[in-house]
């Protein structure tokens, strides 16, 4: 069934292609709401004057009373409240069980170790056997010892008469009990309690913890005495007092299995600690806080000194927060309203628009990271002589080249979405500001829509665009911060606004260096680029006018007609143009055997069989293919050249070809008559596809009238459809198929439209009687030609 297509009635669409016009009406409502959700936003600061210099025990000279309902949070007695909370908190210790095997097996290795000393006679060792033996105990056992200190553990009588099975046995009791040391640091709760956590739990098994009591546990005291008692029943006599004696070092060697946590403590803490729910005053309007003659008490104190720090923010701001809410609801109304009514064009880079702008996203967190540590230094070491905080320092930061570059590339909506991302990336690198993200957030949105107005066909728009939209949108939300916010005073506004305006010249630096790195990097395809492709002064251009004149302006018929279509479908008509003049290049190889080039190449087809006419005609694709590779023209420019007839047939040799054939028609093998390249694969080249068909068909038509065109585009895209050229096409819908039929009668309507009569002159020559040719008018055509000559 063919695909009827729903004329319109007049051949000019219904679209507009001027800019949006905002109604006076339109405006005053956009005012009111702006207004009215700022004044909902907005929360007027409290405005209680209090003397600030009042003190305990003087006595007031006015009134102190609310004049609104307002809450407080008492912050000395929160604090009071937080530091109970830590002093209650049961310190963590941490039990390890795997310490008590690893103690084991090194005792077991120190008594060997000492034993084969002995026997090897340590008295007669060198020196340099002697150090390199104090180094392996050092190393293995963490001890270190000098050579009397071994010449001792080596004589004592422990090491020779103990009984090391039962002295491992001594020892493995002390682990089962556990053991810990009190005095490297530990901490014990007012109740003599502690949080014990095993080592599994820590390093990522289900906690399991447990509340013991401190005097459930060995301390090191208690083991060196528990020691002591098995040398003594062992009948072994030694001293304990001296550092390298044989029982202190064996108390090095016995480690704790159970040690206090002070990173899991503190962790505990601040835990707790916000678990402490703030606590509040809450003051009704009218409330009398003191009366005139009154002496001022401690509790009263306390609440004059709360109300007073919880406004001194609100007395530093010069004007009302009002009007920076209303700045930034007028600029996002604004914005908003053009994004909804400009084109949404479809991005030529559409397919690598996460690649570039991830990049993009990681270049800009670099630099605003790079920034952060570089501004720093240079403000210190350049005597400015302005006072700044180091706040003004992130209005210096480059937070607009990256939506610069986006813009630039692809469009308007993927910028201003953009612009929302690189805002919350820049207000987390600036320690999570909300103030900053505001002004990276309108500064990149107006960014967006000045690349939108300057368009995309020089580079000089990214400069344009920064500094006739972006600047003025910066210094007014720099202005409206430091007035709201900060009590800068006039050297410090100025200052922060030269930042700003440091920031903005480096953004366009840093875009205009950063467009053709991801251009050539990418493989990325501009309107700038088209630009340049589709000067028809090129070689190529020029080539094509000498050698194929006719192809030549069957190009730039093509290329009117995909421009038309790509406005009123709201795609790119720059790639359209480029598309279409690009798409028939091969031709300039052979182009004598292309009808449009008849008017000055003789028609070689005449002595040609059916099949080497098609196979010449067919060339042109592979043809085209091999030049674009050479003039090295991008992919999707190509893609134009080997879709733009798809798998069609070249009917008129086929047909021929099939009536001097011996072959039943039935069984005619039409491979060698049909174009080797893909199918359209968008919507973009389906285009092109019908354009070039629309085109040369139209040329058939002596004087068409737009009914005889309608019925050429109707038959024209049936036949498509019927032969399944468009099946693998995204995008091409019968909505859009109207939308091209109904651009391609409006422009060849354009075209060949009917002109009046020229007044006085009759050109279609008349036969006389005497069999001459007469004119009618001033005189005859002959004698005006023969007079022009």
């Amino acid at each position: 069934m063919p695909f009827n297509i729903r004329f319109l009635k007049s051949p000019h669409l219904s679209t507009t292609n001027g800019r949006p016009k905002i109604s006076t009406p339109t405006v005053v409502i956009t005012f009111i709401f702006v207004l009215l959700t700022a004044y909902v936003l907005y929360i007027p600061p409290s405005d209680i004057k209090i003397d600030t210099s009042i003190k305990v025990g003087d006595i007031v000279n006015e009134d102190i009373v609310i004049n609104k309902n307002q809450t407080i949070i008492d912050t000395e007695q929160t604090e009071e409240l937080k530091l109970a909370a830590v002093e209650n908190v049961i310190p963590v210790y941490i039990y390890d069980s795997q310490i008590q095997d690893k103690t084991i097996e090194s005792l077991f290795q120190w008594f060997q170790l000492i034993r084969e000393t002995k026997e090897n006679n340590f008295a007669l060792l060198s020196t340099d056997e002697r150090n390199r033996l104090l180094e392996k105990i050092e190393k293995q056992f963490n001890l270190s010892l000098d050579a009397s200190q071994l010449q001792a553990l080596v004589e004592s009588p422990l090491f020779s008469r103990v009984d090391v099975k039962g002295l491992i046995s001594v020892v493995n009791e002390l682990y089962e009990k556990r053991f810990l040391d009190l005095h490297s640091g530990g901490r014990i709760s007012k109740t003599g309690t502690i949080s014990l956590l095993s080592s599994s739990s820590v390093e990522g098994a289900a906690p399991v913890s447990m509340i013991i009591k401190i005097d459930e546990f060995l301390d090191l005291t208690e083991v060196e005495t528990r020691l002591l008692q098995f040398l003594k029943q062992q009948k072994i006599s030694i001293k304990t007092n001296t550092p390298g004696s044989p029982v202190s070092i064996l108390l090095k060697l016995l480690v704790p299995n159970v040690f206090y946590s002070d990173r899991l403590t503190h962790e505990e803490e601040k835990k707790i600690s916000g678990k402490i729910k703030p606590e509040y005053i809450h003051l009704k309007a009218g409330k009398v806080i003191l009366r005139k003659g009154d002496e001022v008490t401690p509790g009263d104190f306390q609440i004059i000194r709360l109300i007073a720090g919880a406004s001194k923010k609100s007395s530093k701001r010069a004007i009302s927060t009002f009007y920076l809410i209303a700045l930034i609801l007028c600029c996002l109304t604004l914005f908003g309203t053009f994004f909804f009514k400009t084109g949404i064009y479809s991005g030529i880079n559409k397919y690598k628009l996460l690649v570039v702008a991830g990049a993009t996203l990681l270049v800009s967190a670099l630099a605003y990271r790079i920034s952060l540590f570089l501004f720093p230094i240079i403000l210190m070491n350049i005597p400015t002589g302005f006072q700044y905080t180091p706040h003004s320092i992130f209005y210096a930061i480059p937070f607009g080249f990256g939506v610069l570059v986006i813009a630039f590339i692809f469009n308007l909506q993927s910028s201003v979405i953009f612009s929302f991302i690189n805002a919350l990336i820049g207000g987390i690198a600036c320690d999570w500001d909300f103030k900053i993200f505001i002004y990276i957030l309108i500064g990149n949105i107006a960014l967006s829509f000045g690349i939108e107005y300057y368009q995309r066909l020089k580079r000089s728009s990214i400069s344009k665009a920064t500094l006739f939209w972006a600047m003025p949108f910066n210094i007014a939300i720099i202005t409206l911060l430091n007035l709201t916010w900060f009590n800068a005073g006039l050297k410090g506004l100025t200052f922060n606004i030269l930042m700003g305006l440091a920031g903005g010249i480096i953004s366009a630096i840093l875009a205009n260096f950063i467009v053709p790195l991801w251009e050539s990097l990418f493989k990325l395809v501009t309107e700038l680029k088209l630009i340049e492709l589709t000067n028809l002064n090129l070689p190529v251009f020029r080539e094509m006018l000498e050698k194929a004149p006719g192809t030549y302006h069957h190009s730039l018929m093509v290329a009117s007609l995909s421009e038309a279509v790509a406005q009123d479908l709201r795609i790119s008509p720059i790639l359209q143009r480029a598309m279409a003049l690009y798409h028939d290049i091969g031709k300039i190889e052979n182009p004598q055997f292309f009808t449009e080039n008849h008017s000055i190449y003789k028609n070689p087809h005449e002595k040609l069989p059916p099949r080497e006419s098609a196979k010449n005609i067919i060339s042109h694709i592979q043809d085209g293919l091999d030049r674009s590779e050479k003039i090295k023209i991008p992919p999707i420019l190509q893609d134009a050249i080997r879709q733009h007839h798809g798998t069609k047939r070249v009917h008129y040799f086929y047909d021929k070809a099939r009536e001097t054939s011996s072959v039943y028609s039935d069984v005619f093998d039409d491979k060698a008559f049909r174009y080797p390249g893909e199918k359209p694969q968008n919507i973009q080249n389906a285009i092109i596809m019908l354009a070039d068909q629309v085109e040369a068909a139209s040329k058939s038509l002596a004087s068409p009238s737009d009914e005889e065109v309608k019925n050429v585009i109707q038959k024209i895209i049936d036949t498509n459809i019927e032969e399944g050229q468009f099946n693998e096409c995204e995008g091409l819908t019968f909505k859009a198929l109207n939308i091209i039929a109904n651009s391609f009668l409006k422009k060849l309507s354009s075209i060949y439209h009917m002109r009046i009569s020229y007044p006085g002159f009759d050109f279609k020559e008349k036969e006389g009687k005497n069999g001459s040719r007469n004119g009618s008018g001033h005189g005859s055509g002959s004698e005006l030609f023969h007079t022009a000559s």
